[in-house]
């Protein structure tokens, strides 16, 4: 059975959408805990724990990538690229790489 770009593409996004969530809500422990010179031995280790667990999502997404790429013959970097546009990512104007923008 063939893979398919579209099939693949909905895979990443909803890769890329796990990811995106699991670095906010890292991000949004850091605001919570405040300035980290101050964090307690429990709070280091909560926001390690988190660390760890966003960790996890990116992994997956990173070894996807790698894993589309080659299957279906794109350039990696360009397949990130589309699949972040798709999940809603604005890229800086030198960023805009994609394979929409190499079709286009």
């Amino acid at each position: 059975m063939e893979i398919e770009l579209s099939d693949a593409l909905d895979e990443l996004v909803e890769l890329q959408e796990a990811t995106d969530e699991a670095h906010a809500d890292v991000l949004r422990l850091q605001e919570e805990l405040g300035d980290s010179a101050k964090w307690t031995d429990e709070q280091h280790v909560i926001w390690r724990d988190a660390w760890e667990d966003a960790r996890e999502p990116w992994w997956l997404l990173d070894t996807a990538l790698d894993h589309y790429a080659e299957t279906l013959g794109l350039d990696r970097g360009e397949l990130e690229a589309t699949v972040q546009k798709a999940a809603g990512h604005v890229p800086l104007p030198d960023e805009d790489t994609g394979l929409a923008a190499a079709q286009a």
